[in-house]
């Protein structure tokens, strides 16, 4: 019965379906056969066949470089890595000279690709950047850098959380290339560091805050790590250029004195040398747009403002408590000794671009003033608390078993870290005039002098990297800050003893010569007559002429020790004329280092033999 209905159902419905009649027509004789014939046509492959001329430069694949500047910026990102890998090919094999005519084209096709989504183009982008800039000189580059500087900018303020984090390499590659540049739009790019890492608070609560990444394989932390290291690195470049343009800079040019209580003296006669001044029309077109550009004080004071409270805030999340270790240097984990040491080196960097700035400045010491006063309470709390500080560092051991227990952290000094806490804690206490006085922590600042006393008795070859910190650390304490700390007599005599006791052992080459320029100025220094009447003082005069005796000498130490011996005859009157003989006899062969003509060099000592001896040395 069911398949009866259901084949009436299929009857019914095809019945009810439109049936489209034709006329019934008869096609005539002839035409009623199929046709078979058919036609050819040649098939034209045109960007297989096509003939590139004998002295294009091509790749492996037999493109050229306008069509692989066309691939750059295909849809596809493999297409894209593939022909910035064959960029790169033609750039490692050819002369950047064959492709002078298309430098723009490259540098503005590679340089779009530093903001493509995908990681490996970036990349891949980058290193073919670095090809392209390496052999290319400063003039070169030079109409090239406003474009190279837009796309750093939409890569630093990128809402793709990856292009902002391979803007940091993008930058470290153009300040090895174009650092002049980078450095007259530095009043611009270094707020992009503060949005990386921060941003604005409200307007009843002006400021900013840190902010965490999110969605990140970097942590917070880590993050930030990386920011301020490439702020480190930008900041030296800044400091870098404005020391190349002062010294750059006409030493004819006008000169304004300005008055002020500390001045005896002003120098009326000044070296003039006479130069040919090349006239450069574009550059001074611009003089006055790179001036808004740079850093200059006031703006440096709005940003030392954003900056400081960050840095602090970004230390106080990674430093350990120190309830634990009340009774010894606190352990810092690897991370965050790396941020102390780029903090410490920011902050050393603020400094050292305040002082050359106020040099140039009417208002010398408003800023270096306004910065001592305002954070060196902070900078006491949180930087200077749990001096000093060491590095945590885990031993290495191959796993064996579960049971077995992980090595032991193994403690290391943080020198460097350390001897920079001290410089920065030192241009704190020293006042910008000497009348002036400033109220130091008698604990803290004996802790730190015990530190660098035993720093400097223990020195050794691991801690070369520290080596231009402790300069600077003896250059302050010992030149600026003694006239503070000198209240205290013990302390500064012991450092300066052990200096004297360091550098008569010679043991320690790497610190002899530092020692020895500390040690000099000091003698040199008018000022410092109370380090003049100590005993160890008298060591360091008393082994002035093992100098003489080596086999070489530079000629800045030759100029010194003149001077030095000029002043303090009467101390070492004595023990020169003991070697006056060995002295002459050695400078007649000894090597003077650095000097243009050596037989006036090895004059200069024997001079030193007559004044003494009242001898004419032929």
């Amino acid at each position: 019965m069911g398949k009866n209905n259901r084949h009436k159902k299929q009857l019914k419905s095809e019945k009810a379906k439109v049936k489209l009649k034709g006329a019934n027509k008869f096609l005539p004789k002839g035409t009623n056969v199929t046709d078979a014939s058919f036609k050819a046509k040649k098939i034209l492959i045109r960007e297989q066949l096509k003939e590139h001329e004998g002295d294009q430069i091509l790749s492996r694949r037999k493109l050229n470089l306008k069509e692989l500047l066309v691939r750059l910026q295909h849809y596809n990102p493999s297409v894209r890595q593939d022909a910035i890998r064959e960029l790169k090919d033609i750039l490692a094999e050819h002369a950047i000279n064959d492709l002078n005519i298309q430098l723009n084209s490259l540098l503005k096709g590679i340089a779009a690709l530093v903001l493509d989504k995908e990681r490996p183009v970036r990349r891949e982008a980058l290193k073919a950047l670095n090809l392209v800039l390496s052999p290319l000189s400063k003039e070169q580059i030079s109409p090239f850098c406003d474009i190279l500087v837009s796309y750093l900018t939409c890569a630093m303020t990128h809402l793709h959380q990856n292009i902002m984090e391979d803007s940091l390499l993008f930058l470290d590659l153009l300040i090895q290339h174009c650092s002049h540049h980078l450095a007259n739009n530095s009043n611009k790019i270094l707020l992009y560091f503060l949005d990386m890492i921060s941003k604005l608070c409200t307007q009843a609560k002006p400021g900013r805050l840190l902010t965490t990444t999110i969605n990140s394989k970097n942590t917070s932390m880590k993050w930030r790590l990386k920011v301020l290291h490439s702020l480190q690195q930008f900041l030296f470049c800044v400091i870098q250029h404005v020391k190349n343009s002062t010294l750059n800079s006409l030493q004819n040019s006008c000169k304004e004195l300005y008055v002020k209580d500390d001045n005896r003296y002003f120098p009326i006669y000044d070296q003039t040398h006479l130069q040919i001044w090349r006239l450069d029309l574009i550059k001074k077109e611009h003089v006055l747009q790179n001036k808004k550009g740079s850093l200059n004080l006031p703006t440096l004071q709005k940003y030392i403002e954003s900056l400081m409270p960050l840095i602090f805030d970004s230390w106080l999340e990674v430093c350990p408590s120190s309830q634990e270790n009340k009774n010894s240097s606190l352990s810092l984990s690897v991370e965050a000794a790396s941020l102390l040491k780029c903090i410490t080196s920011i902050i050393q960097s603020i400094i050292e671009y305040i002082e050359i700035l106020e040099n140039d400045s009417r208002e010398s010491d408003y800023i270096s003033g306004w910065f001592k006063s305002k954070y060196n309470k902070s900078l006491q709390q949180n930087l200077m608390l749990n001096f000093p500080y060491e590095e945590q560092k885990s031993g290495f051991r191959p796993k064996k078993s579960k049971q077995e227990q992980p090595m032991p952290i193994v403690p290391s000094d943080c020198v460097e870290q350390n001897l920079n806490l001290a410089f920065i804690y030192f241009w704190f206490a020293t006042p910008n005039n000497r009348k002036e006085s400033i109220n130091l922590d008698k604990k803290l600042n004996d802790c730190l002098f015990d530190f660098l006393i035993n720093t400097i008795s223990n020195w050794s070859g691991n801690n070369a990297s520290g080596i231009s910190s402790l300069s600077k650390v003896l250059q302050i304490l010992f030149l600026k800050a003694s006239m503070t700390n000198y209240k205290d007599k013990t302390s500064v005599i012991n450092l300066f003893e052990s200096c004297v006791d360091v550098y008569s052992q010679e043991t320690k080459k790497e610190l002899h010569q530092n020692l020895f320029s500390i040690l000099s100025e000091i003698a040199l220094d008018h000022h410092l007559r109370y380090l003049h009447e100590e005993k160890a003082f008298e060591t360091f005069l008393k082994s002035i002429p093992a100098l003489f005796l080596k086999n070489k000498i530079h000629k800045v130490t030759i100029e010194k020790l003149n001077a030095i011996i000029a002043r303090f005859k009467q101390h070492i009157q004595k023990e020169l004329l003991d070697n006056y003989d060995a002295i002459i006899a050695n400078s007649k062969t000894i090597n003077v280092i650095g000097s243009e003509n050596e037989e006036n060099s090895r004059r200069m000592i024997q001079d030193l033999g007559h004044y003494l001896s009242g001898k004419i040395v032929k």
